[in-house]
């Protein structure tokens, strides 16, 4: 949350679009750490590493903003939340099977080893893309008020 909180806060728009490859990768990298067991005192650094860089939504969030057209931009919001919503849910109940076959520290450690490699493939690719920064209609302005 805080890591949001300060990139929301602090940079300017196109600042926030070229973290997103940077923090995408690393996010889902302290998990593998659970196979240690690490017990609660050990999982808060590793959660709290993880959640720092969630912040690279704010840029994802001006790409969607950006590609879809103002009209029907309120609906492409809602679809992509509840779409959001299914794929969240729906790897939360896989997550639950994988941890009844193998155990939480395994699933876990297998979850953010497959996440970081997905991550970091979809970070080489947006960087190769390289989406332009400039707002089509000014929709950055209408994210963060600036």
């Amino acid at each position: 949350m805080a890591g949001e909180v300060f990139a929301g806060a602090r940079p300017r728009p196109p600042a926030r679009e070229r973290v997103v490859p940077p923090l995408l990768c690393p996010t889902l990298l302290p998990y593998p750490g659970f196979a240690l067991r690490p017990g609660l005192t050990g999982s808060l650094p590793l959660l709290l590493l993880s959640g720092a860089g969630a912040a690279y939504t704010l840029g994802l969030d001006q790409w969607f903003v950006r590609a879809v057209p103002e009209e029907p931009r309120g609906r492409a919001m809602t679809v992509l939340s509840a779409g959001l919503m299914t794929v969240q849910g729906a790897g939360m109940a896989l997550a639950g099977l994988a941890a009844q076959a193998v155990g939480v520290p395994a699933a876990v450690t297998g979850a953010g080893a497959l996440g970081t490699l997905c991550r970091c493939a979809l970070a080489l690719r947006a960087r190769a893309e390289r989406p332009v920064t400039e707002s089509r209609d000014r929709a950055d302005r209408h994210m963060t008020g600036r």
